[in-house]
């Protein structure tokens, strides 16, 4: 028996001091680099959220006339995104908790305009008068003229903010796993009647396959046992 164990230790191969010492340096200096590669990666995410913070919206016009508005995202782990002034909303809170994993978050004011809206009378009313009003309210405001042809509404706006908030969600801890897309609406006179949301999912490149880092992982140990 001993002598069977005897063999089998001969069997397995040793490492030399002189390749212990390279394969430390090489795990050290591997080490180093990745953590001066993240230092830059994070310092870049720093200016580009700095960047994006004091940049302005833009429109731009599609073929058919649609305006388009544009801006910068900002990039957020999940306690800086708590710390935010979006994850301190109450609103954006309550919603978030729902999620196992958020992923997105969105926020955007809208103000639905209207200049003039006129409505006329089939049959005039057998009397010449007219009024002038207006009406406001904190989800809408409009000013209106009315006399015996009709009513004209003038400067209708409607104000919204909408939150939208993508991620996972699962009953309970093991549960399953779905990708969903919640949104609310401040303005409780508006709602959402459709909804479709697609993540774009990237094929993972050959390094990053899991036989890639199999295969790796086998030939790093063929090379240290050596």
């Amino acid at each position: 028996m001993f002598n069977n164990l005897n063999k089998f230790k001969h069997m397995i191969p040793t490492i030399s001091k002189s390749n212990l010492a390279n394969l430390i340096l090489c795990v050290v200096c591997v080490v180093l680099f990745c953590m001066l590669f993240q230092k830059c990666e994070n310092e870049n995410l720093q200016l580009a959220n700095v960047d994006a913070l004091n940049s302005q919206l833009t429109t731009y016009k599609l073929k058919n006339g649609q305006l388009v508005t544009s801006g910068k995202t900002l990039s957020y782990t999940n306690a800086q995104l708590k710390n935010s002034l979006l994850g301190k909303d109450k609103t954006l809170k309550q919603v978030m908790a729902k999620f196992a994993k958020v992923q997105s978050v969105t926020k955007y004011v809208t103000t639905t305009k209207f200049d003039t809206i006129a409505i006329t009378y089939k049959d005039s009313i057998p009397c010449i008068f007219e009024r002038h009003d207006a009406v406001f309210h904190q989800w809408y405001s409009l000013g209106y003229k009315s006399n015996q042809k009709g009513i004209t509404i003038t400067e209708l706006s409607i104000p919204d903010s909408v939150a939208i908030v993508t991620g996972i969600k699962r009953k309970w801890f093991l549960g399953k796993q779905t990708q969903t897309i919640d949104i609310t609406h401040a303005n409780p006179f508006v709602q959402t009647d459709e909804l479709q949301h697609i993540e774009v999912v990237a094929k993972p490149k050959w390094y990053e396959t899991t036989l890639f880092k199999v295969g790796l992982g086998f030939l790093g140990g063929f090379l240290i046992a050596k």
